[in-house]
């Protein structure tokens, strides 16, 4: 039990596309034009609670900390747990290139830039995250199975709240 636990934390701390340190080091302003745009955006606040609740989350969520320009809040719930990530340093084009991904396949978010992906160290944690464009950055859906059934599918129920959110995010510029 103690070695599944470990492995989805791994997978956990994969999940976020910002979480590859392969890469070159990014702007370091106070202020860059991603920020300004998105800056309305609070992850906890994306979505109001009864739509929230539909999804079988409870609220209301926990804002996690992590990076400054990947502020999160965290939604335990049946049949999945939620995490809302608010990106103002990566886009789904940039997310891409990076090699943290077993998957990266492209989609649509409501006509916006998206993809599913699964990080390679949560092929078997029954994760799956939805990236769209947002602003000069991205939203990031990240939907985590609850319990082990193989009824679920993950990146269906992300999609479905990241269509949901995309209404309430500024276009992407």
């Amino acid at each position: 039990m103690a070695a599944v636990a470990g492995a989805v934390l791994v997978g956990l701390s994969a999940c976020s596309p910002g979480g590859n340190t392969d890469h070159a080091p990014t702007e370091t302003t106070d202020a860059s034009p991603s920020d300004e745009v998105l800056s309305e955006v609070t992850p906890c606040e994306m979505l109001p609670p009864d739509t929230l609740r539909s999804f079988g989350l409870q609220v209301p969520g926990k804002p996690t900390d992590g990076l400054p320009w990947t502020p999160a809040c965290d939604y335990t719930g049946d049949p999945v747990g939620v995490t809302l990530v608010k990106n103002t340093r990566q886009t789904v084009a940039s997310s891409e290139k990076k090699s943290t991904w077993a998957s990266f396949d492209r989609i649509t978010v409501n006509g916006r830039p998206g993809a599913t992906a699964i990080t390679k160290g949560s092929t078997q944690a029954q994760i799956c995250n939805v990236l769209f464009d947002a602003g000069q950055g991205m939203i990031q859906v990240r939907a985590q199975e609850s319990g082990r059934s193989d009824e679920i599918d993950e990146c269906a129920k992300a999609l479905e709240i990241a269509e949901r959110i995309e209404p309430n995010v500024p276009e992407p510029a």
